[in-house]
């Protein structure tokens, strides 16, 4: 089957690789649309911490039932999907705990043979595979696995009706970090970022304050118009300056969410910390209710997630792709790939 392969640190390649052969318990799934992630892009600059060339990225995904292993009940051909991309081992103490997002022994797509799904196909087990409701655009279903991560960062920072958040970054995740907090009914929801375009985006989304991140006295701005500071602050972009921001404008007694990668070490000052009583709270991927609230709210059509993609590129171009959001020479937030081109 045809594939995007990253051969080598910013070196894509369209190829062929071995067709996927589906076991008994087994979904294969014919991808539509595959969206081109963050951790694509650390993949693609080499500093993902476990993803490494020779490898075919991309984890989010939107496809059909193509064929049905004969021990799997409840999908059909041809049934619209999309894919929490994790199996759990089941077994270890975590997954004892019901926190398969934290499973010592967890698969993910392009580590030990699972192909990933930048690729015509994309291999699947049933209790991870979700059917897209009826009324989601299958554009828009292929953002079910970061909507996840947004929901999971909500759970993680007790987010409720009323209380006042801050995020950090308006990437994918930021983005649909304060889309689900608007959902739950946040108060206020402030969001920043370098880029106009997504703070365009994030009121579209429910966010009630915008600020350009690289402002000087941002910082000052935004405790002016939020002089009670938040309740929650989540760090979506793994941009170091983001934690000084945050112990600036967090309540005494409140919750920073770190939900993008920080990739280099980090200098806290943690007397904050203690003598205002702050949680600090890490948050990884998502847990099966997080996934299958995010296929429901896709298909209520409440919030208009369609902005979120900027660019549908064909698979031969995933090298543009990742360049883009390497580069971000233009107003790009999501990128699909489009496996059929």
């Amino acid at each position: 089957m045809r594939a995007a392969i990253l051969e080598e640190n910013y070196k894509i390649r369209i190829g062929e690789v071995d067709d996927l052969r589906p076991g008994p318990k087994d979904i294969l799934i014919e991808t539509v649309f595959a969206g081109v992630c963050g951790s694509d892009v650390h993949a693609f600059k080499g500093v993902h911490p476990f993803r490494k060339p020779p490898v075919v990225l991309g984890h989010e995904l939107v496809g059909t039932v193509a064929e049905i292993g004969k021990e799997v009940t409840g999908f059909e051909k041809g049934d619209r999907v999309t894919v929490l991309p994790l199996i759990a081992c089941g077994e270890c103490i975590y997954c004892r705990r019901g926190r398969q997002n934290l499973c010592l022994h967890k698969k993910l797509p392009g580590i030990e043979g699972w192909e990933g799904a930048f690729a015509e196909y994309f291999l699947s087990k049933p209790d991870i595979t979700f059917k897209v409701g009826p009324n989601t655009d299958t554009r828009v279903g292929a953002l079910a696995e970061p909507l996840a991560v947004g929901f999971h960062a909500m759970r993680q920072g007790r987010v409720e009706r009323g209380s006042s958040v801050l995020v950090l970054g308006a990437g994918t995740i930021g983005l649909v970090t304060a889309a689900v907090a608007h959902w739950v009914g946040a108060g206020e929801i402030a969001v920043t970022d370098l880029y106009d375009f997504n703070l365009t985006v994030a009121k579209e989304l429910g966010a009630t304050s915008t600020y350009r991140a690289g402002e000087e006295g941002v910082e000052e701005r935004i405790l002016e118009d939020h002089p009670r500071k938040f309740d929650v602050v989540f760090l979506c972009s793994g941009a170091a300056i983001t934690v000084k921001q945050a112990m600036g404008l967090i309540q005494r007694g409140g919750r920073i969410v770190f939900v993008g990668m920080f990739l280099k070490p980090l200098t806290l000052e943690m007397i904050e910390t203690t003598l205002n009583e702050l949680e600090m709270i890490g948050t990884i991927v998502y847990s099966k209710e997080d996934f299958r609230s995010s296929v429901e709210l896709l298909d209520s059509g409440q919030l208009p997630f369609d902005r979120l993609i900027t660019h549908i590129l064909p698979l031969g171009k995933a090298q543009h792709a990742l360049e883009l959001l390497v580069g971000h020479g233009e107003d790009v937030i999501k990128i699909l790939l489009d496996t059929k081109k």
